[in-house]
């Protein structure tokens, strides 16, 4: 599979029109985090659409920084604690809430990390075969990865909502076989991948009916 600035810039314009679309369908702000999930995939593409335009030409090195930089502020600081939040606030079982803040709890120190991480050792970027390489080495798959999946792909399956625990699987695919064909740079295409397969949170909201919960005064989605 080849990937480029075209690719990114392409699922970036779809995945934003799917986020406004969406957003129109939210009938409650607690909707709001979930339904602009893919207008926020849509600026992380942008921004790696630009990176790549950038490292295959005479980019400077100060803007591909701030774009590598920028790039990876959503992978690993924003997703973490952003993913299990925006499940909670339209979950109504009471138990998986409590289960959802714990998750966004490991997110808050799993983001803090990773921006420290960010501001104390700048990583280097390039291209790699047809794939942007964020560290120039080889990626190492460990264990310190579950905490990561935990709250991305995790806080989706634990959704009482069938179309959000089918997002989650469809990353948590997305993962395996990125990590597995695409060793080297497979942030860079995982973040493709799930930007591509958010999509699918517009039939959440396009097709999800309503229902009153005990829990909220106001108009919930089964």
């Amino acid at each position: 599979m080849c990937f480029s600035a075209t690719a990114s810039f392409s699922v970036a314009a779809v995945t934003a029109v799917i986020g406004i679309a969406a957003a129109r369908e939210a009938r409650h702000p607690r909707e709001i985090l979930l339904a602009i999930t893919p207008f926020l995939f849509a600026i992380q593409q942008t921004i790696e659409g630009l990176l790549w335009l950038e490292l295959s030409g005479d980019g400077t090195p100060e803007y591909i920084a701030a774009l590598s930089v920028a790039f990876q502020v959503f992978a690993k600081v924003i997703w973490p604690v952003y993913t299990p939040l925006a499940v909670f606030l339209i979950e109504p079982g009471p138990v998986r809430r409590r289960l959802l803040l714990g998750i966004a709890a490991v997110g808050v120190v799993i983001s803090i990390d990773m921006l420290i991480s960010l501001i104390s050792d700048p990583t280097t970027v390039g291209i790699r075969g047809h794939s942007i390489d964020y560290t120039i080495e080889p990626t190492e798959i460990s264990w310190q990865m579950f905490p990561y999946l935990l709250c991305t792909c995790g806080a989706l399956l634990l959704s009482s909502h069938r179309l959000i625990r089918g997002f989650g699987g469809i990353i948590f695919v997305g993962f395996m076989v990125s990590a597995y064909a695409y060793y080297a740079t497979f942030i860079s295409v995982w973040c493709f991948f799930t930007a591509a397969a958010s999509s699918v949170l517009y039939f959440y909201f396009r097709t999800a009916p309503n229902y009153n919960s005990d829990l909220y005064p106001w108009s919930m989605r089964r």
